[in-house]
């Protein structure tokens, strides 16, 4: 089954009382000082102390607030957010389980031969030669992508180990959307997110077995130097010139 393993979201049409009252009972609450020009963030823990959402208002951001959600509470937050409040997706985590044997290097198959056709960038961590029972994982995308891939033996983390389920495997995309795909995103559910992108459309196909319509999420184009510094000079004599 694909679920949502992380949301993040913006929104003016709650306040970060309703935001919080979406995790409900059972959590530890800590209020501290908010990221990304927030003025306030309350942090959600459960037992272990790990933190598994927060909700941030004020400061800069005026009447916008945010939430986040991971882990096991994700798909129940995120149903409880989409049903009550109008808001923007900027950061959506959608996973799909396979627990059977030699589920990773089937799916790792697949994997490295998207990225081969692509031409994508990837990254292992994990000790694969000497300590592959500590878990492998394979990343496809960079950190600054709009999507990025995680697959990895969840299985043999630390924190599940007690389990015995070594072939437990997670294939997980993470995507940014960008500007107005923010609001198209806040409706999609956690298959059609796999729509991101022509690669991850593409593993979909493979892994999931699945056809997914394109939901383009926008690109993380940047100015190049000589576009800034052209800029600049067109701001500061742009004036002038017209003038002259």
């Amino acid at each position: 089954m694909v679920r949502f393993d992380g949301y993040s979201a913006t929104t003016t049409a709650a306040n970060h009382q309703q935001l919080a009252s979406l995790f409900g009972p059972g959590f530890t609450l800590q209020e501290g000082k908010g990221f990304h020009t927030f003025g306030s963030r309350l942090s959600f823990k459960d037992a272990t102390g790990g933190e598994v959402g927060s909700v941030s208002w004020g400061g800069k951001q005026a009447d916008r607030a945010m939430i986040e959600v991971k882990g096991e509470h994700s798909p129940r937050v995120v149903e409880g957010l989409r049903s009550a409040f109008p808001h923007r997706a900027t950061r959506l985590d959608s996973c799909a389980d396979f627990d059977a044997p030699g589920a990773f290097d089937a799916l790792l198959g697949h994997v490295l031969g998207v990225k081969q056709r692509h031409r994508l960038i990837g990254e292992r961590q994990g000790d694969w030669e000497d300590f592959p029972e500590r878990g492998r994982t394979q990343y496809l995308g960079s950190r600054q992508s709009v999507t990025r891939l995680r697959l990895y033996e969840k299985g043999r983390q630390p924190e599940y180990v007690h389990l015995s389920r070594p072939d437990w495997v997670r294939a997980e995309i993470q995507v940014r959307p960008a500007k107005e795909a923010k609001t198209h995103f806040s409706a999609l559910s956690p298959v059609e997110v796999w729509g991101a992108s022509g690669w991850t459309k593409e593993l979909a196909a493979l892994i999931l077995q699945d056809h997914i319509d394109a939901h383009p999420a926008g690109t993380t184009w940047r100015k190049t130097s000589l576009e800034k510094r052209l800029e600049w000079v067109c701001t500061q004599a742009g004036p002038t010139l017209l003038e002259l």
